[in-house]
């Protein structure tokens, strides 16, 4: 009678300690997406900048500047986003500092996997922008001009990609959303998806 009860001890912690397993894994989850969604915000501030700033280094992602720069910006006109696309032809790289201005739409672009490999091209997030004091977040930009104007200050639609890193080794939450300004130049926008990518 002892060992049947000794027995059932021992298989009720033993589902006491999984279940405390899976719980943990399940919360693990759920912060890493909301560390996700707390990074959308800071990437539109990127994106829409701050016109009165005199930080040169935030101007530099809103500006083209001169032949002889190589960075990569946030193009406000289709010309911008042609010498944006040069310069990161050029690079060799897909994106640069979190800016993307891909020639077509990426098949891979919606797995997670994809993002994961491309860390060195993406825009780390501050640990005090973060829900933690950690650089466990990054994103990316990706730039479509809009095809349905003739403007030569065209719209842009905006595809933002998260990644961030959880407490438990190798979890992870890839998000990609997608943005629009309301206008041309307008600091608003809406939303227009968003969903969490997997392999």
């Amino acid at each position: 009678m002892l060992a049947l009860t000794s027995m059932a001890t021992l298989l009720a912690w033993r589902n006491l300690w999984i279940n405390g397993q899976l719980l943990n894994a399940e919360a693990d989850l759920l912060r890493t997406q909301h560390k996700a969604q707390a990074v959308l915000p800071v990437a539109i501030a990127d994106i829409v900048g701050n016109p009165s700033s005199s930080d040169t280094t935030a101007n530099l992602r809103h500006t083209a500047g001169d032949a002889t720069q190589t960075h990569a910006f946030f193009p406000n006109a289709l010309s911008d986003y042609d010498l944006l696309r040069q310069r990161l032809t050029a690079s060799g790289a897909p994106c640069s500092a979190g800016i993307c201005a891909p020639n077509s739409l990426n098949a891979h672009a919606a797995e997670a996997s994809y993002w994961k490999t491309q860390i060195a091209t993406a825009m780390t997030v501050r640990g005090a922008d973060s829900l933690d004091d950690s650089n466990t977040a990054w994103y990316w930009v990706e730039i479509f001009p809009r095809t349905n104007t003739a403007s030569p200050s065209a719209s842009f639609v905006y595809r933002i990609t998260v990644l961030a890193t959880g407490v438990t080794p190798g979890s992870s939450t890839v998000l990609q959303a997608i943005w629009t300004r309301d206008n041309d130049t307008a600091l608003t926008g809406q939303w227009r998806s968003w969903h969490v990518l997997h392999d």
